[in-house]
């Protein structure tokens, strides 16, 4: 979560501000745009950091893992942009605020998600 916000952060403060971008024929948002970078760099740290720190003991195969990883991810992508929106364009909350508690507000359900499924002691 630490990088995800980090590279928000940074992505939405000094690269995107509050632009509109254009992106093919769509207007999108500069918090939509921080998202998908943010995100994408947080999946990878976490992946990693969750296999090795968090449940080094599971007996699934690294590729099946990181493919449910992905998944799940995936998932939460769409769960995070719906927050995100919902926080900065319906209670104009500031995108990094509404960043962390979309992020926050998601983590819990992902470790569960990630312990029964994606890490897994398989017998």
């Amino acid at each position: 979560m630490v990088v995800d916000v980090f590279v928000y952060f940074i992505a939405i403060t000094y690269f995107l501000g509050k632009e509109r971008i254009k992106l093919f024929n769509y207007q999108v948002s500069a918090h939509e745009i921080s998202l998908v970078v943010s995100y994408s760099c947080g999946v990878i740290a976490n992946f990693i950091l969750t296999k090795y720190a968090v449940f080094s003991e599971s007996t699934v195969k690294g590729s099946k893992q990181f493919f449910r990883f992905s998944l799940i991810a995936g998932l939460g992508f769409f769960a995070n942009y719906s927050l995100l929106r919902f926080f900065v364009e319906f209670w104009d909350v500031l995108p990094i605020i509404s960043r962390i508690l979309s992020a926050l507000s998601l983590g819990f359900a992902s470790y569960y998600i990630h312990k029964l499924f994606t890490f897994k002691v398989e017998d």
